[in-house]
This record gives structure tokens, sequence and C-alpha cells, in this order.
């Protein structure tokens, strides 16, 4: 889970880290590691076996001492939707493969609302539950190898994805279980460079694939995190793809209130209602 959405560009390594880790992990060739990788999560047959996933949990947001049901559900090719839940507010954010919408209650817009596009991006790259990692040529990312450095004084290897959309992912690896532990992101948004950081933990295997239960992220080098904990992940049940579509906007009513139900009555024409009678009544047969 992104930060935007409900992230390490290339920081500069100092060069004793980079030698002290070096020393703990020998240096492997990029297609090594994400090799490696790969087998870790649990081989790709049992990823590209993994057609959709459901997650939910918990979610804290950063600075706020309240805790939301979380729920987000992901489905092959690229769909995503995240609803986050308090006092009966539900917090909703999705994206269908090519647009994405959102429902604000907490910020009093109550009705569906198109994301931005730097909000859409974040959604997509939240939809590639694989990773650019695996694949990347296919999905029109790059990856270039930036050797070792220390992760919290372990070492990790680091690679730095460029992704089509013109976004970086730096991906930090624990070079004994090849799972990640860390993961920066560069985005340009409105102008402006920003850096996001995403720390994992807690893996569990579902469906023979291990996921982090456990996702802390915020902007890079703040102490203020958003924690979303997943208590349970279920890989390929039924999803309707209904779910990812914008709802449609309320229909409007007459102004001055709900639209007037007229009843009719048997053997007589329907009253009409009182702003619509004649000012005068009508002739009568003589």
């Amino acid at each position: 889970m992104r930060p935007g959405v409900l992230a390490l560009v290339a920081v500069g390594v100092a060069a004793p880290h980079f030698a002290a880790a070096q020393s703990r992990a020998p240096a492997l060739s990029t297609a090594t590691i994400v090799e490696r990788y790969t087998a870790a999560r649990g081989g790709r047959p049992a990823i590209e076996a993994i057609r959709t996933l459901r997650m939910t949990g918990t979610m804290r947001p950063g600075g706020f001492d309240v805790q939301l049901k979380y729920d987000e559900t992901l489905d092959r090719p690229g769909s995503v939707r995240i609803d986050a839940t308090l006092q009966g507010l539900t917090v909703v954010e999705s994206y269908n493969g090519s647009t994405g919408w959102q429902i604000q209650p907490f910020q009093g817009r109550k009705d569906a609302e198109d994301v931005s596009a730097d909000d859409a991006k974040g959604l997509a790259e939240e939809a590639d539950f694989e990773t650019p990692l695996i694949d990347a040529a296919a999905k029109g990312a790059t990856i270039e190898n930036l050797g070792v450095t220390d992760i919290d004084n372990a070492p990790a290897y680091v690679l730095r994805v460029k992704l089509k959309n013109g976004d970086d992912e730096t991906w930090y690896i624990d070079p004994d279980a090849f799972l990640p532990v860390r993961m920066v992101t560069h985005q340009r948004v409105r102008g402006s460079d920003v850096y996001n950081q995403t720390d994992f933990g807690d893996y569990e295997k579902v469906n023979g694939v291990y996921f982090p239960f456990e996702i802390a992220s915020g902007p890079k080098g703040s102490t203020v995190q958003q924690r979303v904990t997943y208590d349970t992940v279920v890989a390929n049940g039924s999803v309707d793809t209904v779910i990812f579509a914008r709802p449609a906007a309320p229909a409007a009513t007459p102004s001055g209130g709900a639209p007037t139900t007229v009843e009719k009555k048997p053997g007589l024409a329907p009253e009409r209602p009182k702003d619509e009678r004649p000012a005068t009544p009508p002739p009568t047969k003589g």
C-alpha cells in the first residue's frame, strides 16, 4: 500500500556504509537479484496463478490516534479498490486499469469524483502486486543495480526501477530472505519532487506466494507514518468488477425537495399537486 493512496529514490549512499554492507553481502548482478527475489516470493508460476487478491485489516493514519477498517481488492490486469472506514464513513479510492475515482467523506465530499493524474499513477502502481521487478521490460520499466547499502544496520541490495509513467521506485532487498524490506518512490507532483518511503514486514505465504502483512508508509525522512496491518489475505476469490467502476451521480431532484408523488384512485383522475391546480374551478356541465 502506497502513502498517496489512503516509496527510496536513489538516496546518496555514504561510502563507509556501502563498504560495510558490501562486505556482508556479495555483489550480484541485477538478473540474479531479480531471479532470487522472484523465487523467494514463491516462483513465477505461483505468482502468475494469482488473479485476484482481497486484503482486509486495519489502518492507523499517520499523526492520528484512530484505527480504520481497511479493505483492499486487486484484480488483474490492473484494477484496485481501497476502502477505509471510520464511524460509518468510508473513504474509497479505485482504479479500473485506465481511470481512477475517489470518495472523500471526511473532506465533506460524499459523491464520487475523479482522482488527479498523479494519484491515478499511484493507484496503477498499487495494482501491480507482482511489483515492477518481475517482468520489468514487458511493463516498460528499466532496472538499475545500485549495489549494496545498509538499512537499519543490516545490508540490503538496492535496485532502482524507472517506471514507464516516469516515476522512480528504489527497492531494498534483504540478502538472506531476498524479500523487500523497504521501497522509496520518487514522483513529480504538481511540479515538485515528492519522496515517500514504505517499509515491509511480517511476510506470510498465501497460495504459495509471500506477501507482507505489515506495511508502514509516509514521507521519506518523516517519523509520521501510516500503518496497515492485514488480518486476512485471500487469493483468487470471486471479485465483481463493477466495484472498480465509478458510481453514477445521484439523480437530481426538483427544486424545493423530493419529487411529488401522485396516487391514482380507482375511477378518478389523479389529483393534481396543489401548486398545479387551476386558480378557479372548471365550469360544470348544466
